[in-house]
């Protein structure tokens, strides 16, 4: 089911329906057979079931030829983007996520509550399958694997475009290019989930932008780069070079 978002819930993928698979199919078994493939924001919070979780994402990109798929894949092997699960924000990306979904009510003194089984873990994942700051990558449980691996490109392309900045250069139309670019990439992977879809409208509604205000030629050709997390884009975006914003209760 998608979620309809308000405009601060920048970076995000939209929740999906729950996957029943535990992460032992095509991924393998087990935190050995994972443990080179990606890089966790928290690897302290490791288990068995979360890396096959992603493995069996990462297998669908590693047999996907196309250049989009691989260099994807390259950038999460090589650790220029951290992947977690949402239960492992750390406490600024908490307070980040707290303040992007205000229906939500979340305060930062919740972070206590956010493991893996709580409520609080269970009501974000309902509102995101994807969320990104930084090179930092949080999914939610539960994804289909080509929606997980779907997700995975979506995030990845925020990142590469530093979407954290730029998605408020010059609102609503750089929220619309990056939600567009985002969506167009990972619709290159799960083309069946966007069938019939005119992603135009679908970003524009979906996130509540003011059509009026965006550009008839941007909405006319609203693909921008970057698409690929190629080996000049990664020399561009510089991650280690972002300045974090630490919040008085994360100190």
């Amino acid at each position: 089911m998608l979620v309809r978002l308000s405009l601060l819930a920048a970076f995000v993928a939209c929740a999906a329906p729950p996957y029943d698979g535990d992460g032992s199919g095509a991924g393998g078994g087990g935190k050995a057979d994972e443990t080179a493939r990606f890089v966790e924001v928290d690897s302290t919070h490791t288990t068995a079931t979360f890396r096959s979780y992603i493995g069996e994402a990462l297998d669908l990109l590693a047999a996907d030829s196309r250049q989009l798929a691989q260099l994807t894949l390259e950038s999460i092997r090589d650790g220029r983007v951290k992947i977690d699960e949402l239960s492992d924000l750390t406490c600024e990306d908490f307070i980040r996520v707290g303040r992007d979904l205000p229906d939500l009510h979340i305060e930062p003194s919740d972070y206590e509550d956010l493991t893996p089984r709580s409520d609080l873990t269970a009501a974000i994942s309902e509102e995101l399958a994807g969320y990104m700051w930084s090179n930092r990558i949080y999914v939610s449980r539960g994804q289909e694997p080509v929606r997980l691996a779907a997700t995975l490109i979506h995030e990845v392309n925020h990142v590469i475009n530093r979407s954290e900045v730029g998605y408020y250069d010059d609102l609503p139309t750089s929220a619309f290019l990056h939600e567009y670019r985002a969506f167009y990439a990972e619709s290159l992977v799960d083309p069946a989930e966007w069938e019939g879809t005119n992603l135009v409208d679908y970003v524009v509604e979906n996130y509540e932008l003011d059509r009026s205000r965006i550009p008839a030629a941007i909405l006319a050709s609203p693909l921008t780069p970057r698409m690929l997390p190629d080996d000049a884009g990664w020399a561009e975006r510089k991650p280690l070079a972002d300045v974090e914003d630490v919040p008085e209760a994360c100190r």
